[in-house]
């Protein structure tokens, strides 16, 4: 049986081939994943060693909660005192810190920070490396890494204009550094400066964010560190060298996983796409052999060894598909890096490692979903008696089981609650509800694939009515998608999948853009918005605010505050201003100037008990306590987005910070937008990190972040697509050849070989529209119950972008046609005779 089944694979290659491909794709992109991954890991590794392989140790602000408040300079001359102290630097950094090109344009990134950092002359505290020029050393100077020099073509001894916290400041270049031993700087912009000139840009007067600590040579680490715990006052800490190495690499472990997952996430959506075509595929397969299994099961083979032989089939497929997914994943991580250079995130040189766990894991994989979607078709095989098996085909009937179908409807109805309740129902940690929504996913897509079969004749018939009108491969094409339901709904099964998901993905878009708009129409006041990617300083909002031509202005900021021993997070804004500014719906009470007022949302008032008048125990970063009285008591939170409002009153000493995230603007009566122009554009002159947009531009803003997204998310999607395309061209292929005795009567009656090729891709264009059909209609309720179960204060208003769907599954039955043109044309070559006699 073995030696049988190696001859069938060796004699039908091209089918082994477009059976494996599309498990390669999916074991590739898990391979991929884990060797990026572990490549990174390593890289990055190392890189933390070199960060902070000369620091013997650190010293940090810490709160509980909320920001914490910078060192005082002072600190480092009392640490620096202690016995066995070689060296003590201080620290400073901030962003986004944006040097200008010489023709005057601010450096952008498509996501990475910009940061700046004070210089630190000690080589062996200091994470960066001159590469040429020199360091920093006094005044206004400013180095710059490697990449980021090259990349936007700054060069040492010119002078640039750069903008930090404090407005624009002219600096001359000194120096070009590297980041480690190899600029790892993930497309991030990284530019240096003398340690005073850095206190003063970043708004850090006599205060640091760390020190940085070298011990002498000799001194007893422990002895050391206990001196210096017993110095430093309760708002810091003393952290090792073991626990930063660790600390630093965790911190890059993390950003790494969360890329890992994310792409394992894209390369389960194609695998279990995979299952359906493989599944759909053996049908085909072993259907096209009933003969030979039927003379196999006479000649005396069992049930049980044709079903093994149809199993060793599926496992030699995966053996071969495993070994080029293998390949397949190292290839892919290339094309990987090759595409966030393309972006600008550039991800560090890092080894191409294939550890053991990969290996097996793709080798588990291919076994886990080649085999299981081959276990029904062989043990329908197996189950055929050798007379029937002479007679019938095995492949999927074309009757419609009842069974099938109930058990299609259960299992929908099964995922559907399992996904009710990871969305609308408390299952514990944020594992656990997503591992709900995959499951019922899952059920969903399994269940539909089992019951659609029952719709699948009075769909296509519908569908195919048009088709008609198009003469014999119009009609023909009709009869042949509806011959087969269960084959032709498992080959739309895998389509059904990619376009569920990017269909829930255009509904909750498409709401989130509804939302805004209606937020903007019915709660907000302000005419113009100031966002950035980072906070702006507070003297944007306190310099607009002496302009005559605004009746409200506020900044608004954002951190975390203890009400009554519970800490939340606050936003801090001029409150009487944010009345004008937004509608909040105020329940009870009216806002107050008082520095000691706070306003409540009425689910956390009704949750805690407030009313107005009742005081408030709250507790800040500093340390600090103070009694608030709650002065109002609000509903509308979908702009500001949290339950307590207060003033900014000693906001910088109590938070350690005096930056905006935003900040709103409402013009006077009588001021005109030529007034608000000429305004902003000397605010853009004194701080070039101010943007402004009114309501329409910020709406349009939001919107195109959205369709970004949207963009990134389904361009990963299209992979599920485009292996469903292969799984009906699969299919279809097949198909040609289990109905070439068919296709040459067809010939010899008359048919041409154009009218046959139109029969195929009008098929291929039907299976496409129903599975496209079927897709959409999950895809929308997806997006429904999704929209549904984010909180209001985010998405309350469930829109569906028909115009976006309709050329969706224009694409996708286009898609279809495609797909179609290797069969079809295979078909309209077939010499009519051979057929004949093939049948």
């Amino acid at each position: 049986m073995l030696n049988l089944t190696l001859r069938t694979l060796n004699a039908n290659r091209i089918r082994l081939a477009l059976t494996a491909f599309a498990v390669v794709l999916g074991v590739s992109f898990v391979v991929s994943s884990f060797v990026l991954g572990d490549g990174l890991h390593s890289s990055f590794g190392t890189l933390s060693e070199e960060i902070v392989g000369g620091t013997d140790l650190e010293i940090r602000p810490t709160s509980e909660f909320g920001s914490v408040i910078p060192l005082d300079a002072a600190l480092a001359d009392t640490v620096g005192s202690l016995e066995g102290i070689e060296r003590v630097e201080g620290i400073v950094s901030t962003q986004p810190v944006q040097p200008v090109t010489e023709d005057g344009s601010p450096v952008t990134t498509a996501g990475p920070p910009m940061i700046g950092f004070s210089w630190i002359d000690d080589p062996l505290l200091s994470s960066f490396v001159v590469v040429e020029g020199r360091a920093p050393a006094s005044g206004m100077e400013f180095a710059i890494d490697r990449d980021s020099a090259a990349a936007f073509g700054f060069e040492v001894g010119r002078r640039y204009e750069v903008i930090t916290p404090t407005g624009p400041h002219e600096l001359e270049l000194v120096g070009v550094t590297r980041f480690g031993e190899s600029n790892a700087t993930l497309g991030a912009v990284l530019t240096q400066y003398p340690l005073h000139t850095a206190q003063r840009l970043f708004d850090r007067s006599g205060q640091f964010d760390s020190l940085l600590v070298r011990y002498q040579s000799g001194a007893d680490g422990a002895v050391v560190l206990d001196a210096v715990e017993a110095a430093i006052p309760d708002n810091a800490r003393a952290v090792g060298q073991s626990a930063l190495v660790a600390e630093t690499s965790a911190g890059f472990d993390e950003g790494i996983d969360i890329f890992n997952n994310i792409l394992l996430a894209f390369a389960g959506v194609a695998l279990f796409v995979s299952i359906f075509i493989i599944a759909n595929t053996f049908a085909i397969v072993l259907g096209q052999r009933t003969r030979d299994l039927a003379l196999l099961r006479a000649l005396g083979a069992s049930g049980a060894q044709v079903q093994r032989s149809a199993l060793g089939e599926a496992l030699i497929v995966d053996l071969v598909a495993s070994v080029a997914g293998l390949l397949g994943g190292i290839g892919l991580t290339y094309g990987l890096r090759a595409l966030f250079d393309a972006l600008g995130a550039g991800l560090p040189d890092s080894p191409i490692i294939l550890q053991p766990r990969t290996v097996v894991l793709a080798f588990v994989i291919g076994v886990g979903v080649t085999v299981l979607s081959a276990f029904g078709p062989a043990r329908r095989a197996a189950r055929v008696a050798p007379i029937a098996a002479l007679r019938d085909s095995v492949d999927s009937p074309a009757g419609v089981s009842a069974r099938r179908s109930l058990a299609g409807l259960a299992l929908m109805a099964g995922g559907a609650a399992g996904g009710g309740l990871g969305m609308f129902g408390d299952p514990g940690d944020l594992a656990a509800r997503f591992a709900l929504l995959g499951l019922g996913a899952a059920g969903i897509f399994v269940g539909a694939a089992l019951s659609t079969p029952a719709a699948a004749r009075p769909v296509l018939s519908m569908v195919g009515t048009p088709l008609r009108v198009l003469g014999l491969p119009g009609h023909l094409s009709t009869r042949n998608a509806a011959r087969n339901p269960r084959r032709t709904s498992s080959t739309a099964a895998s389509l059904t999948v990619g376009l569920a998901l990017v269909t829930m993905a255009l509904v909750m878009g498409e709401s989130i853009k509804a939302s805004v708009s209606d937020t903007l129409a019915g709660s907000v006041n302000a005419d113009y918005v100031s966002l950035a990617d980072a906070d702006i300083t507070a003297r944007i909002a306190r310099d607009l605010a002496q302009e005559d031509i605004f009746a409200a202005v506020s900044g608004y900021r954002y951190n975390e505050v203890s009400f009554d021993g519970e800490v939340s997070l606050a936003v801090g804004s001029d409150l009487v201003a944010t009345g004008e500014l937004f509608d909040l719906g105020l329940v009870d009470g009216a806002l107050s100037s008082d520095p000691r007022a706070v306003v409540v949302h009425v689910d956390e008032a009704e949750r805690r008990g407030y009313a107005v008048g009742d005081p408030i125990d709250v507790a800040f970063p500093n340390g600090s306590t103070d009694r608030f009285t709650v002065a109002a008591i609000f509903e509308t939170n979908t702009i500001l987005d949290e339950e307590y409002l207060i003033g900014l009153d000693r906001w910088a000493e109590r938070f350690g910070v005096d930056d905006d995230s935003w900040v709103a603007m409402k013009l006077s009566e009588g001021a005109t937008v030529i007034d608000a122009e000429r305004v902003f554009a000397s605010m853009e002159e004194r701080y070039p990190q101010f943007v402004v947009e009114d309501r329409a531009e910020y709406q349009a803003s939001v919107e195109a972040e959205i369709d970004r997204l949207l963009v990134a998310i389904n361009a990963m999607l299209v992979l599920a697509i485009l292996v469903a395309l292969i799984g009906i061209a699969n299919t279809l292929a097949l198909s040609v050849f289990e109905r070439t005795g068919e296709l040459g009567l067809l010939r010899a009656v008359g048919m041409t070989p154009s009218q046959t090729r139109r029969m195929i891709r009008y098929e291929a264009a039907q299976v496409a529209l129903f599975g496209t059909s079927i897709g959409v209609a999950i895809g929308v309720m997806f997006g429904w119950a999704a929209a549904t179960a984010l909180p209001d204060s985010f998405v309350y208003t469930v829109a569906v972008p028909v115009e976006r769907i309709g050329v969706l599954i224009g694409i996708c039955t286009a898609a279809g046609l495609l797909a179609a043109a290797f069969p079809a044309r295979r078909a309209g070559r077939l010499d009519v005779l051979d057929a004949i006699a093939h049948g």
